[in-house]
């Protein structure tokens, strides 16, 4: 596997449980991405220094890295697996050379189209279409659109592999509860990552977490907007570095829906610790999506466990069934949202029995083992 995101996105954690899975598979794995990594099941090794540099040193390591990466691969593997995001002129130059060289690519095509960026469609249609000899989406929803969009002659190559789970980040909660409820009574914490945190939990106000990059497509707005149509008392925790938008515009939003008091922002890049410790506090996550193709926040939601409320797109609905394993609400509802939220407050869901379906229906769906037979399965038919 080749992957220059790695640790810059939290992909370096999908990298290591996918190829520890097909490992157990007897598969011979390595991963060559922006870390290394001495010990463990996956040899890992340091490819692409393409952190805390400037735009051009991280593209020409990367550049350079895959070149280096392709010539070392010829003819000593099967397959190289590589992520598509944007489908855009990296991966188009980057996947020719592979083509060129005789090489085979799996490519697991996490957006059938970028949420946001701008890509040409006639490199997305080639980069995904022609230059990828397999591709490995993670829902129907997304075979139907990839289909859709490149027409039916990759439909017998396009293949629907679920997303792995993340329950290995949270394992130490897991084995040992204790550990969790020493998090949430940290007496620093809260203060550190907002003012406002403590005084919340000595009143023991309500909360909710909106968490992850923050996106057009992550309807935001629809969230502020049933905030300020609840009929219940609670607060909404903010969390993540803005991508593709301006943090101003949404608190010209709060200020004029007036909930400046009711939403807490902390609009910046999260830590793992302090990541915990907000799903540990909070009521449920709630993803109010307009757009999305798959939703890495909600399988770390379910991991934890934490309740999810999510809109009802098609990728959110394949995993949660409501009022069994989580909350669906009608995309781009506020008022449904609201309703949602406020049945939260009220006691309309047993939270403990939410939790713990959603985390025994991933372990069933999603784990490393399962997600590495499915890997096995595809890849013999195309040896």
């Amino acid at each position: 596997m080749i992957d220059p995101v790695g640790i810059k996105a939290g992909m370096d954690h999908y990298d290591l449980l996918l190829l520890s899975g097909l490992q157990n598979e007897n598969y011979s794995v390595e991963l060559f991405s922006n870390f290394s990594m001495q010990e463990g099941p996956v040899n890992v090794y340091h490819q692409f220094f393409n952190t805390g540099v400037s735009k051009v040193s991280a593209i020409t390591s990367n550049f350079f890295g895959f070149i280096k990466r392709f010539a070392k691969a010829k003819n000593q593997c099967d397959w190289i697996i590589v992520h598509v995001f944007r489908a855009g002129i990296f991966d188009l130059v980057t996947f020719t050379i592979a083509q060129l060289m005789g090489l085979r690519l799996c490519a697991i095509v996490h957006d059938i189209e970028s949420l946001d960026t701008f890509s040409l469609p006639i490199v997305r249609k080639t980069v995904i279409g022609k230059l990828s000899n397999l591709r490995i989406v993670h829902n129907e929803f997304c075979k139907t659109e990839l289909v859709k969009s490149f027409g039916t002659t990759i439909e017998n190559t396009t293949h629907v592999i679920p997303h792995v789970h993340f329950r290995h980040l949270f394992r130490a909660y897991h084995d040992d509860p204790g550990r969790l409820e020493q998090l949430k009574r940290s007496a620093l914490l809260p203060g550190s990552i907002h003012q406002s945190l403590p005084g919340c939990l000595r009143e023991k106000t309500p909360l909710f977490l909106f968490f992850g990059q923050i996106k057009k497509a992550k309807g935001l707005e629809i969230l502020l907007e049933a905030i300020s149509q609840s009929t219940t008392d609670f607060k909404v925790i903010i969390a993540g570095k803005v991508r593709d938008d301006s943090w101003s515009r949404y608190e010209d939003i709060i200020t004029v829906l007036n909930i400046t008091d009711k939403v807490i922002p902390i609009i910046r890049h999260i830590s793992d610790e302090e990541r915990d410790y907000l799903f540990s506090i909070s009521k449920a996550i709630v993803l109010p999506y307009t757009r999305i193709y798959q939703s890495g926040v909600l399988l770390m939601a379910m991991s934890f466990p934490k309740m999810v409320i999510a809109s009802n797109l098609p990728p959110n609905a394949e995993l949660i069934t409501h009022g069994k394993n989580g909350i669906l609400f009608p995309s781009e509802h506020a008022d449904q949202l609201a309703a949602e939220m406020d049945g939260v407050i009220n006691g309309k869901y047993e939270e403990a029995h939410l939790d713990q379906q959603a985390f025994e229906d991933i372990e069933q769906h999603f784990s490393p083992q399962k997600i590495g037979e499915l890997y096995r399965n595809v890849l013999l038919k195309f040896v």
